[in-house]
């Protein structure tokens, strides 16, 4: 070594070589990283005798390590690369130079002088082998050029797989987009034509009724898709907080089935139930377990063919409790298994599968489970060989003296109440002003928050309808100002809106609103806000 280090000329040799390398991220910029671990070995056989070079890294982003082989200056057969890897088990991983002098390793080509440098830091990174049957190599030079190419060709295999990464991000950013315009365009269908029926001279109360349940089922579709995404973004954040308490599993399953039965039978599929005679007691909240439940039966019933069989069954051990849901569907791919519980992924997309939704409900599904200290798994033997989906979950302790619940009253017929409806989409504030005046209320809308505040002393309201992304003021400040304007008498304030966060509910009730609804709003849930107000007043009279 020190006579290769004395030797100006081969110094001066040295110096060019490693310069020549410096050209090299300019080369393989944009390029995958086999391209790159390709370019790296064909640029320096040109500066080193090599007779082989064999690197062992992950290409892609969590791929198990792959390999790739240059042999006398061309790349190996998948054959060879065979055999190299398992020679390749039998050399030194640990030493950054596994060849001293005289020292030969076995090779595929025969006894060899090899190296063996890290791509990185560490091992983790991968490493790379080169091996000649030169008798002074590595000279000092060579083992600079060498290192020089392995640091620059970690440092090529890095950039290709963030450029990798983002071109999937940007692949399933167009898959998502486009799901989500079909999933918005199908319900979009029939409300239209349900509202261009409406409007044709000929139409009849039978066809107005027909199509109002068409039209309210496929808004229902719609918000559900919307609140499947907030949910992704509430679960993404860990701002979902449970509401949680012991819950019968068998009522919560009775729940999730009466929500999903119209799908089910719409797709003429049997449904089976496996439900023990016992209580199965867990600690969660009630409104996600069935979310979870129901999750599991709507994916069974998407993927499996009309006239399917359904089996959903209790199933139990020492320490937990949980609910299986098996199908007679279209099965599961081996290599699906593992990604079928991934944000927007969906075992089959096709024009033949109209109702495919997002990619979201087993997603869901899993990170509630999680939530609750459960697990979610799947199986399946296959496609054509439907699939079992079974949650389980933490065993509670029973609680003791459960007082029944008491029968439910019908709530008395409410008055009448005044209704200030504040919103600038001027179809929505007329249309929610004409439904309240058919549940037998008198509104009033507003288009603009100050005009609101002008209209509210005469008009005495009842109740106020924000909305709260106004114009000039938004609907926190509007609502803080009817609460310190002089004047008006007892009112309650219900904040209507599109933003449904769990921070914009907190903002809501900081500026004084008594209730928070969603848009659209359930009428029912609507309805019965107003009977509850209508009910307090009349105490008050």
């Amino acid at each position: 070594m020190d006579q290769d280090l004395a030797d100006p000329a081969d110094n001066g040799r040295g110096i060019r070589d490693l310069m020549g390398l410096l050209v090299l991220p300019a080369l393989w910029l944009g390029k995958d990283g086999r391209t790159v671990l390709r370019l790296m070995a064909q640029a320096v056989e040109r500066l080193v005798p090599l007779r082989f070079s064999m690197v062992e890294a992950s290409i892609l982003p969590a791929d198990a390590s792959d390999a790739f082989i240059r042999i006398g200056g061309s790349d190996a057969d998948p054959e060879a690369i065979a055999q190299w890897r398992a020679a390749s088990a039998h050399w030194p991983r640990t030493a950054s130079i596994a060849a001293s002098a005289g020292e030969h390793t076995s090779t595929p080509i025969g006894p060899m002088r090899v190296i063996r440098l890290e791509l990185g830091v560490s091992t983790q990174g991968g490493g790379a082998w080169f091996g000649s049957d030169a008798p002074d190599f590595p000279t000092f030079t060579q083992l600079a050029v060498l290192r020089a190419a392995a640091s620059l060709a970690a440092t090529g295999l890095q950039a290709a797989r963030l450029e990798y990464e983002r071109a999937e991000a940007d692949r399933l950013k167009d898959q998502f987009l486009a799901m989500l315009g079909h999933e918005l365009r199908n319900p979009l269908a029939p409300i239209r034509s349900g509202a261009a029926l409406w409007q044709t001279q000929g139409v009849t109360l039978d066809q107005i009724r027909r199509t109002g349940a068409i039209m309210e089922r496929q808004v229902q579709h719609m918000t559900h898709l919307v609140d499947d995404l907030l949910d992704v973004s509430r679960l993404s954040a860990g701002t979902v907080a449970l509401d949680q308490a012991l819950l019968d599993l068998r009522e919560v399953v009775g729940l999730a089935v009466e929500q999903s039965r119209s799908h089910i039978d719409a797709k003429r599929h049997a449904l089976l139930l496996d439900l023990p005679d016992a209580p199965c007691t867990v600690l969660g909240d009630s409104k996600r377990l069935v979310q979870v439940v129901a999750n599991l039966l709507g994916n069974a019933v998407r993927y499996t063919p009309p006239g399917g069989r359904i089996t959903l069954s209790i199933c139990a051990t020492a320490t937990t409790v949980g609910v299986a849901v098996t199908d007679t569907g279209i099965g599961i791919e081996p290599a699906m298994l593992g990604r079928i519980f991934e944000w927007f992924t969906q075992v089959e997309r096709s024009t033949e599968r109209a109702d495919a939704g997002l990619g979201l409900g087993l997603a869901l599904a899993r990170k509630l489970a999680g939530l609750h200290g459960g697990t979610l798994h799947a199986t399946s033997r296959g496609l054509g060989h439907g699939s079992r989906f079974e949650v389980m979950l933490p065993k509670a302790q029973p609680a003791a003296d459960i007082p029944p619940a008491l029968p439910a009253q019908a709530a008395p017929a409410s008055p009448g109440l005044k209704v200030l409806v504040v919103d600038d989409n001027q179809d929505a504030g007329i249309t929610i002003g004409m439904l309240l005046e058919a549940l037998g209320h008198t509104a009033s809308v507003a288009h603009h928050p100050y005009a609101a505040l002008e209209l509210a002393p005469a008009f005495q309201p009842d109740v106020f309808l924000l909305d709260i992304g106004l114009p000039g003021i938004d609907g926190y400040e509007l609502a803080r100002r009817l609460r310190a304007l002089p004047g008006l008498g007892p009112f309650r304030m219900i904040a209507l809106t599109g933003f449904g966060q769990d921070k914009d509910q907190r903002n809501a009730f900081d500026a004084g609103f008594d209730f928070h609804c969603t848009k659209p709003v359930d009428i029912a849930v609507l309805d019965k806000i107003f009977s509850g107000i209508a009910a307090q007043k009349a105490l008050l009279v």
